[in-house]
């Protein structure tokens, strides 16, 4: 990871994450699930390990036995052959994965690795009393589902209450976003720019989010009018283009826009934006009185 500090990989020093180990997996793999059997195996695992060896002896199936734990207490899990091990030298050859095991970083670390350190450290508030297995999982730790909102957002909604001591409840409490039926990498990039243009409680009333849903839903629509010109062949995978990569993801993940090329998807962020502008400018919020709640609404 670029920053230095603390990684979503290894917040500190009572945990760690292996949710990626070993990187081939079926679907919906979630370590949780086995728990038992898993703890027994990353025992053997350990027991086994030999460091002078070097021999190359490749993973079978979805589980690797390079895969142990790296304290004499039992609580973190990791690569028994990565680099910080050795004095630098990467061993990970030896599972003959190739350059998979190196490169595997999940979405979620990237958006850890955009923070700074007390932004990281606002977030990782929410996994504070998980053990490595539960914090591997995303099942069990929230943290998975609010990094999925962006670097941006995580920042503005920490910004909103610096020094705040959240539990995963708490915050969800605190700011009803979280709580809220968008899903994070889909709405992420449209609800960023409301928040810009309405400012940050957009984040904490959960009638303001209940004002709004309505008209994102239809943004989507007025997206969909403006086709079909996308899914042809000829056309760029969306993943690939060089644009705001959460505007991406809202057209892949809401519009379901797979392809399209590039002006194309230019013309449709200036129409995003247009149709936020007056999204934003229907939404009434009158002045907030003092000691009273902000009350939201849309104005016909």
């Amino acid at each position: 990871m670029g920053r230095g500090g603390s990684t979503l990989c290894f917040p500190d020093g009572d945990k760690t994450c292996f949710a990626c180990c070993p990187p081939i997996r079926p679907a919906g793999y979630d370590h949780a699930d086995y728990e038992g059997i898993i703890k027994r195996v990353l025992r053997e695992n350990t027991k086994a390990y030999l460091p002078e060896e070097t021999s190359v002896r490749p993973i079978t199936g979805f589980s690797c036995w390079a895969l142990g734990y790296l304290d004499p207490g039992f609580r973190l899990v990791g690569c028994l052959l990565h680099p910080a091990r050795h004095q630098g030298i990467d061993l990970r050859f030896r599972v003959d994965f190739g350059e998979k095991c190196r490169r595997e970083i999940c979405p979620e670390a990237y958006v850890f690795d955009c923070l700074e350190d007390d932004i990281r450290a606002f977030w990782l508030q929410t996994a504070r009393d998980l053990d490595s297995f539960s914090y591997s999982s995303r099942q069990r730790n929230p943290l998975f589902l609010f990094l999925d909102w962006g670097p941006d957002i995580l920042k503005m909604i920490a910004e909103k209450d610096p020094g705040g001591t959240h539990s995963a409840s708490s915050l969800v409490k605190a700011f009803p976003l979280l709580a809220s039926h968008l899903s994070p990498r889909a709405w992420a990039y449209p609800v960023r720019h409301l928040a810009s243009i309405i400012g940050r409680d957009l984040f904490c009333d959960p009638r303001l989010i209940e004002a709004i849903e309505p008209g994102l839903a239809g943004l989507v629509d007025s997206v969909l009018r403006e086709g079909p010109f996308w899914d042809v062949p000829g056309t760029h995978p969306v993943h690939l283009l060089q644009m705001d990569r959460s505007f991406l993801d809202f057209l892949r993940l809401s519009a379901g826009i797979r392809r399209i090329e590039p002006e194309r998807a230019g013309m449709l962020k200036e129409l995003v934006h247009d149709s936020l502008e007056r999204l934003a400018r229907k939404i009434h919020l009158p002045p907030r009185r003092k000691g009273a709640k902000m009350e939201a609404g849309v104005h016909p």
